[in-house]
């Protein structure tokens, strides 16, 4: 019985060995990716070393050239241009798919270079999923555009863990009824940086079907990674987390308009979470029906550092529901809002104004403690079952 375990370890060392040798010499015959490799769609071509001289034609050819796992971190500059397919190399034609494994400390900065005109790379690719699509590994897509603005492009950049997604000064062009220009996911991470513009050129008129929002779910993460010059400017959107997603502002400024059916600027539920972070945030919902900051289902946003202005017309400013919280010290109204702020079914407010406010109403277990009002309160201040709200000057319980 020794003597067959003996042949045992014998043959399978033989076989680790043949297997080790193998992929070594599988690897070894693979010539190394470059630093940096180039992509050009007007004089490039795939059969190319993808070097300055002789750069690659469509960005998957670049991507193909990546090994898996991949040891060090790589530039692809990409030359401006329409760019109507990704090329179709180990990927589909209408999606770019970004999925590699990445030693630590390892990322692939996708870098676009304008061409002689000044115009960026532009994704123009159509009737996708979504257009880019990060599964795996540490990514970095920096200066283009992504989407042309047709119908036929919806969801922009997807994100699932265990991918992460860096954007730096990108421009978004989907159009939807209520998807998403950037879709964080299943533990995906998007990292934001710059100037972030999602349909920017809507906020003082858009159709219904040009909405473009920033979407955190499932324990997906959405977040500026620096403030100094970072901005988000939203046109026709919002910025929705549910179950477990994070969406962290910290830029200098935010500008959200919405113009969907039932869309809010701010939309959380299902224990998502928003923290505005030291933003300077301006939100409108341009219908009526909507609400620039509703949350319901223990839905969260953590506005302390931020300041947050409210404009527009609609029944309520601020509406919180279903054990739903929000903190924030500086909030001001400017517009028509008969209902400055409704809390429901166990949610809590806490926070200030720096202008005058109407009506204020809190019912079912609710709590609204309003520290501070620089202007008036115009309209009534009514608690029931069970509600109550603490004023500067007084509290106003329900009755018992």
């Amino acid at each position: 019985m020794a003597t067959r375990l003996l042949r045992r370890v014998v043959w399978w060392a033989i076989l680790a060995g043949t297997w080790v040798s193998t992929g070594q010499t599988a690897a070894a015959a693979r010539p190394p990716v470059p630093a940096t490799l180039l992509v050009n769609g007007a004089t490039g071509s795939d059969t190319a070393p993808g070097d300055r001289q002789r750069p690659l034609q469509s960005i998957s050819a670049a991507i193909a050239l990546l090994p898996d796992p991949l040891r060090h971190s790589v530039t692809v500059e990409w030359m401006g241009g329409d760019y109507a397919t990704t090329g179709g190399r180990d990927m589909a034609t209408n999606r770019l798919e970004l999925m590699r494994r990445m030693r630590p400390g390892v990322r692939v900065t996708i870098l676009g270079r304008p061409d002689q005109t000044g115009k960026l790379p532009i994704l123009s690719w159509q009737e996708g999923e979504a257009m880019v699509d990060v599964r795996e590994g540490d990514w970095w897509l920096e200066n283009v555009q992504v989407g042309t603005g047709t119908t036929r492009q919806r969801r922009g950049l997807q994100v699932s863990g265990p991918g992460q997604l860096t954007l730096k000064n990108v421009t978004i062009r989907t159009c939807s009824f209520s998807d998403a220009g950037i879709y964080a996911h299943r533990g995906g991470t998007v990292l934001l940086r710059g100037a972030i513009r999602l349909n920017e050129h809507l906020h003082d008129r858009a159709d219904r079907e040009t909405f473009a929002g920033i979407i955190a779910t499932d324990h997906g993460l959405v977040r500026f990674a620096e403030q100094k010059g970072a901005s988000l400017d939203l046109g026709n959107g919002s910025l929705s987390a549910s179950y477990y997603g994070v969406i962290r502002l910290g830029c200098e400024t935010a500008r959200i308009t919405s113009w969907g059916e039932q869309n809010n600027c701010l939309a959380v539920n299902n224990s998502g979470r928003i923290d505005l972070h030291d933003s300077a945030v301006r939100l409108c919902a341009r219908l009526k029906q909507n609400t620039p900051i509703g949350l319901e289902h223990d839905g969260h946003i953590l506005a302390e550092g931020a300041h947050i202005l409210i404009e527009g017309t609609n029944d309520h400013a601020i509406l919180l529901q279903k054990a739903s919280t929000l903190t924030g010290n500086a909030i001001e109204l400017r517009g028509n809002f008969p209902h400055a702020l409704a809390a429901y079914s166990g949610s809590m407010f806490v926070g200030r104004f720096l202008t005058d406010i109407a009506a204020l109403q809190a019912t079912t277990g609710a709590s609204i403690n309003v520290e501070n009002v620089r202007g008036k309160i115009t309209g009534a201040v009514t608690a029931a079952h069970g509600g109550i709200v603490c004023l500067p000057d007084r509290t106003v319980r329900s009755a018992p």
